[in-house]
């Protein structure tokens, strides 16, 4: 299969999903290079179940006057209704194209939704999930738990060392991201009863989707509580120990 590579200055995800009785498609991401915004034409057709107000998050920041339809379901319209009817554990072909490298993967379709999925509801401006918004520019497909948990940590560390330099007061214990973890828990399950209101027949891809991105922060959350980093403290401090 030929890639294209010419982008521009955009940060790109392009996915291309082939299954088994030859069905294709395509979804292209497109990022703005400064604010990671996401780069598309705003839907005028939106389906009645993307409103703000259907099955809103109880966190919810966003005012329906202003915003009549939920951003990360404006954004996934396309992506739900392909994936609708298919089931969680049918097998597909996965070829991503990024700005630095190209992914391949035979893989269930929830773990290419799910990586998809990722990336828009952080990238369409939903308050809370915007915080996740610095991991997608070194977007990881098909990531493991402890890759994800890696991430996160790192991402959350990074943006209290910005504002220490700041002079504002760094959060070194983690305290306040696991709070974050509460609310995406949230995010994540509202968004699921909203997924499970218009599910087709036996389908069940777009919110296994949902449940893999969920449990990724459960299990980051309750490695943080537990204080379950010794395999990290471990390797850091074997190098990086005071002498």
């Amino acid at each position: 299969m030929t890639l294209e590579h010419d982008r521009g200055d955009a940060i790109f995800f392009n996915y291309q999903i082939k299954f088994d009785d030859g069905r294709r498609k395509r979804f292209e991401v497109r990022l703005d290079k400064d604010t990671l915004d996401l780069l598309a034409e705003p839907r005028s057709d939106c389906p009645d179940w993307t409103r703000l107000g259907f099955h809103q998050c109880p966190n919810c920041a966003l005012d329906p006057s202003l915003h009549p339809h939920c951003p990360v379901a404006a954004n996934l319209v396309d992506l739900i209704e392909f994936f609708q009817d298919s089931r969680s554990y049918d097998e597909c072909e996965v070829w991503i194209e990024t700005r630095h490298r190209n992914y391949v993967k035979r893989a269930p379709l929830q773990s290419a939704a799910s990586s998809l999925m990722g990336i828009y509801m952080v990238v369409s401006g939903c308050p809370i999930l915007n915080k996740m918004r610095p991991m997608v520019e070194t977007h990881l497909p098909f990531a493991a738990w402890d890759e994800t948990c890696y991430r996160i940590i790192s991402m959350y560390l990074t943006a209290q060392f910005f504002l220490h330099q700041r002079g504002e007061k760094p959060d070194w214990e983690l305290n306040r991201l696991v709070e974050f973890f509460h609310d995406v828990y949230q995010v994540n399950s509202a968004f699921a009863k909203r997924l499970d209101a218009i599910k087709v027949k036996d389908g069940d891809a777009n919110l296994n989707a949902i449940s893999i991105l969920n449990a990724s922060v459960s299990i980051t959350e309750m490695t943080i509580e537990a204080k379950d980093l010794a395999h990290w403290e471990n390797l850091f401090l074997k190098h990086w120990e005071s002498e």
